[in-house]
């Protein structure tokens, strides 16, 4: 048996190599990725996670970005400002609720780091690659795809470590 590589060596270097990442496609949000990186750590580093994780991803992006519509919505509809942004939260974080407690889509932080991973993007400028039309939709595709990358790297991060035959 020959030893992995340490961990103190394996986590910077693809921490830089994920850097490459901004370049794809124009931006892709590489502390995006961290965040799902850090999912698979705190949720316990298996690879059997993932099966939690990738599935609250989803309806978290989705809500957050549904959220961001309702704000502009409610806004049209006379109801603006700090109510109009506290009413489009409390539903979407409502609905975010009910989701975790469908059992595939129960990872908390997973589903909450996603919805607040929409709203970063849509209040950073030019922060992902445009996909045209809606900057919302871009900021859930950007999301997501940066929220899936993470936990690849947080496998990758183990699956190093361990000794090889």
């Amino acid at each position: 048996m020959k030893s992995g590589l340490p961990i103190e060596l394996v986590v910077p270097v693809l921490a830089a190599l994920s850097c490459l990442l901004m370049k794809v496609g124009g931006g892709l949000p590489v502390w995006a990725v961290f965040l799902g990186w850090a999912w698979y750590f705190a949720m316990g580093a298996t690879p059997s996670i993932l099966k939690k994780i990738y599935p609250a991803v989803i309806p978290g992006s989705v809500l957050g970005g549904l959220c961001l519509w309702l704000i502009g919505a409610l806004h049209n509809l006379g109801i603006g400002g700090m109510p109009g942004i506290m009413l489009a939260v409390f539903v979407t974080v409502f609905i975010l609720m009910l989701f975790l407690r469908i059992p595939l889509t129960s990872a908390g932080l997973p589903a909450f780091n996603a919805y607040s991973t929409v709203f970063a993007l849509y209040a950073i400028p030019n922060g992902f690659p445009s996909i045209g039309g809606n900057p919302i939709l871009g900021c859930i595709v950007w999301g997501m795809i940066a929220n899936f990358l993470g936990p690849v790297f947080g496998f990758l991060s183990i699956y190093l470590l361990f000794k090889k035959e």
